[in-house]
């Protein structure tokens, strides 16, 4: 009996010292290191350093983390052609609008480390409404962006106008009383940058971010994007409560007509040619009063026109004088997504370290940890200190960079902050739509206001026109 035991006991000692080495079996996830590849567009690897070194500093498991800045122009084309390579970033950023067609390129967020729930309770909902479907989330952002009233105050303040229009009609009120014409109808300053489209001539004209400004407008007077089952464009069409309140024209052309009447010179609100200066130009040099645009354009005032006396308000909204209406703002801006699969290399070094190279599902679950630690509150991701509990990437990267925020938790203290107070209330209400193709969405938006606001075509025929045109692209 005795000798039975023995045996045994050197068995099971045996098998614990085989187990304890590794010999035999699978590795352990905690010998595989992970080296990521983080693509970014508009921050530099300077941004990024402190964010990549505390993380590193609490995963293990990250072996690597390099952060490349590509530019925009050809951004979605290279990230297109590396991905198909198999040789593509781990983490990058997809603009808003991008889901529907590059979702079979992205590896959506396992549930453990961030569910639907959870992003939907963190971050403002237009971020849920583009980057959540089926239940799944597919990418997460920093920041996020929505349109605000850039106002030149000196210009307000001569046209005895004390505060920024907070709706349409006192919008309508200010650009009539600042906007200047000479005997011969040239515009000597503009009351606003409003009514022609984003690409009115080589930059004569040109109003940055033109379609945005109209689909805001558009949402604002009850427009439906799309039809109920999302699978065709509705823009161009009565809306229930249009038909209900018996109105002559849908809110969609209504909207259009309202944007391009600004450049139409029978108007009482006429503001705008072809012959200006592009809209931020013009905002800049001091001829026109005011502009809507995204926070990006503070750092290019600042550095050209640093004496300007600005004013940042929320985007005047579709309210009448009972305060009924919508509050409304449109979104664009960009979120960090995973890859779906990608051609691990094998790493001579790790072998010979005893390390074994990570599998498809290891990389994307710690690509995953990784977005969640730089987007998410510190709460959510597994801290080895005190110290490493309270950095909180997404807050730093607001404060450092003057980005407006993304984050529930975030936007209180961001609403006293001069600069970025407006843009936080606007991301609160920001909606978006999920265009097939946002570029090609654009040029046919923009096609719209021309066909309206130098062709003097009807806005009824040029907005159906555009909606067929957005139709051929969603059955492409």
């Amino acid at each position: 009996m005795n000798k039975k035991i023995s045996i045994a006991l050197s068995f099971l000692l045996l098998s614990s010292v085989i187990l304890l080495s590794g010999c035999g079996c699978r590795s352990t996830v905690s010998s595989r290191q992970v080296s990521l590849e983080v693509w970014g567009l508009f921050d530099d690897s300077d941004t990024m350093a402190k964010a990549i070194g505390e993380y590193r500093k609490r995963n293990p498991a990250i072996k690597d983390i390099q952060y490349k800045k590509l530019t925009i122009d050809s951004y979605e084309n290279d990230l297109r052609d590396a991905l198909a390579a198999g040789n593509g970033p781990d983490v990058f950023l997809i603009h808003n609008s991008w889901l529907a067609k590059h979702q079979d390129k992205l590896f959506p967020a396992p549930d453990q480390i961030v569910n639907a729930k959870q992003a939907q309770d963190t971050f403002v909902d237009v971020v849920s409404q583009d980057f959540v479907k089926d239940s799944k989330v597919y990418a997460l952002p920093l920041s996020v962006d929505s349109l605000a009233l850039f106002s030149n105050k000196d210009l307000l303040n001569q046209a005895g106008i004390s505060s920024p229009p907070r709706t349409w009609a006192e919008f309508d009120e200010a650009v009539t009383k600042i906007t200047k014409v000479d005997s011969f109808g040239n515009i000597l300053i503009s009351g606003a940058a409003m009514g022609a489209s984003s690409d009115a001539g080589a930059g004569e004209g040109k109003i940055n971010r033109a379609t945005d400004i109209l689909t805001a407008i558009m949402m604002q007077a009850g427009t439906q994007m799309y039809d109920e089952k999302r699978k065709a464009a509705a823009f161009a069409d009565f809306t229930e409560e249009s038909l209900a309140n018996k109105n002559q024209v849908p809110p969609g052309q209504a909207a259009l007509s309202y944007y391009t009447k600004f450049s139409n010179r029978d108007n009482k609100e006429y503001c705008w040619n072809a012959l200006m200066h592009n809209s931020v130009d013009s905002f800049i040099e001091g001829q026109t009063a005011m502009t809507l645009n995204y926070s990006w354009l503070l750092p290019k005032i600042q550095a050209k026109a640093p004496k300007l006396n600005l004013g940042i308000s929320t985007l005047p909204q579709n309210m009448d004088k009972s305060g009924k209406g919508l509050n409304i703002n449109f979104a664009n801006y960009w979120g960090y997504a995973v890859s779906k699969n990608k051609v691990i290399q094998s790493d001579s070094s790790s072998a010979a370290s005893g390390n074994v190279q990570a599998t498809n599902e290891e990389r994307t679950a710690e690509a995953w940890k990784f977005v969640r630690y730089l987007t998410m509150p510190p709460a959510f991701s597994q801290v080895s200190s005190t110290e490493s509990a309270a950095y909180d990437p997404a807050k730093e990267y607001a404060e450092n960079q003057k980005k407006p925020v993304a984050r529930r938790d975030l936007i209180e203290k961001q609403k006293s902050d001069v600069l970025m107070a407006a843009f936080a209330e606007g991301n609160l209400i920001a909606k978006s739509w999920p265009q097939p193709d946002n570029l090609a969405v654009e040029k046919i938006f923009d096609d719209m206001i021309d066909n309206v606001a130098l062709k003097n075509d009807d806005p009824n025929k040029a907005i159906e026109q555009a909606q067929n045109s957005v139709n051929l692209l969603i059955k492409k």
